[in-house]
């Protein structure tokens, strides 16, 4: 998937923020983003953008971790 607009929209819709422009050092958990709700978030992105999210990769805790991970998942996705 070399076009990650969708997700970021999708995303961005989910947190009520703008991903890419937040603070990379901003914690999702000060956004209102708990744990359940991040799984959510990521078992939805694999979902609507047919990508996976190795089940080893810690969770996203700061919005840049977040950005990071989109931006692997979406490199790796042909």
């Amino acid at each position: 998937m070399q076009d990650t607009a969708p997700v970021y929209r999708f995303v961005d819709e989910r947190l009520g923020i703008e991903l890419k422009s937040a603070d990379a050092a901003t914690e999702l958990a000060s956004l209102g983003v708990d744990s359940l709700s991040l799984l959510e978030l990521l078992f939805e992105i694999e979902e609507k953008f047919s990508v996976t999210v190795d089940q080893d990769t810690a969770p996203p805790r700061k919005c840049g971790e977040l950005v990071a991970l989109i931006e692997r998942v979406a490199a790796e996705k042909p």
